[in-house]
């Protein structure tokens, strides 16, 4: 009886479940592509991390470049397939040492107020930094898949 005590209470530890660990941290991808008017340096996917947590940002530097002929002012926005980061991912947006656009990706979803006029062939260096502030509750295991999308009209 002793020993069938003790086999049973070696099986018990033994089939005990591991720990575990908590679930991954958001998933992000970033792309750009080049426009009839504006070509775009390095395009496609610009980013993709999969473990993204407060603490930790990304940041992507690219060139925008006015092909046309005509002086062009340049709007942002993001395009993301489902909302589940809109309000916890938090975005930066700087262009010739200037604040284009700070806020939430869902916020980011609406073209930038603030505006880059681009002569014509201008090439202007654009950072765009993403992070998810220490703030951030509901970010694991979610994801956003962001394209960058830079809009163009002619300059007054």
């Amino acid at each position: 009886m002793v020993v069938g005590v003790g086999l049973t209470a070696l099986l018990l530890v033994g089939w005990r479940l591991p720990g575990g660990r908590k679930a991954p941290g958001a998933h992000v991808s970033v792309t750009v592509n080049r426009t009839g008017e504006l070509d775009v340096q390095p395009f496609g996917q610009l980013v993709d991390v999969s473990d993204l947590v407060p603490g930790r940002a990304v940041e992507v530097r690219l060139i925008v470049t006015n092909i046309t002929g005509s002086s062009l002012q340049v709007r942002m926005r993001a395009r993301a397939a489902g909302a589940d980061l809109d309000d916890q991912l938090a975005v930066r947006v700087t262009a010739r040492g200037r604040l284009r656009f700070a806020g939430t990706l869902g916020q980011l979803r609406t073209p930038t107020r603030r505006r880059l006029v681009l002569s014509p062939g201008a090439r202007v260096p654009v950072s765009v930094r993403l992070w998810l502030p220490s703030r951030a509750r509901a970010y694991r295991a979610r994801s956003a898949e962001v394209s960058l999308e830079l809009r163009s009209q002619a300059a007054d």
